[in-house]
């Protein structure tokens, strides 16, 4: 009888040892991507579908393709930025082709990008997201000496608070 009532002080005191904030609902914030959108650069208010687009990540000197990107003809897009530094580099490539053993495949543009980190908790269940503040945004790789040649025109930066995913950020002229 002493171990049956033991068992049920355990069970109760098991079941009324989580916190509803235990579990991170699915609705919870998460750190939000960059959102891209290109626009012609003949006519800057209207936007322009790039055909083929790939996008590699360019992390410690190596490509890293973003498999959810490439090949698709789109006028926005929607990228990771890193968050253990506060540099981003990318290769946009327009005409982008998964039957060449060419890295990266059709014409590439640099991408770079510049900004602050901030972390903000959100729950014990749920931890951090990071939200970022752009800073700077151009279509080379400041460190690169060479002349590029771009298929991207300019850069602009429409809101340097990437808190969401509901509006674009950068505006590319192509």
């Amino acid at each position: 009888m002493k171990s049956l009532r033991w068992l049920i002080v355990l069970v109760l005191m098991l079941s009324f040892s989580c916190e509803s904030d235990d579990i991170c609902p699915e609705s919870t914030l998460t750190t939000p991507r960059l959102v891209v959108t290109f626009y012609d650069v003949d006519n800057p208010e209207e936007r322009k579908n790039i055909k083929s687009l790939g996008v590699y990540i360019v992390k410690n000197g190596e490509l890293i393709l973003l498999s959810e990107i490439n090949g698709l003809n789109t006028d926005s897009i929607a990228i990771p930025l890193r968050d253990d530094e506060s540099v981003s580099n990318f290769k946009f490539c327009k005409n982008y082709s998964e039957d060449t053993t060419i890295i990266p495949s059709g014409l590439p543009n640099h991408l770079y990008f510049d900004y602050e980190i901030n972390e903000t908790f959100i729950s014990r269940a749920c931890g951090f997201v990071n939200n970022y503040n752009l800073s700077l945004a151009l279509p080379y790789d400041p460190a690169d000496t060479t002349d590029p040649t771009n298929w991207i025109s300019k850069v602009i930066i429409l809101n340097n608070s990437v808190t969401n995913e509901n509006q674009s950020h950068v505006k590319i002229l192509h």
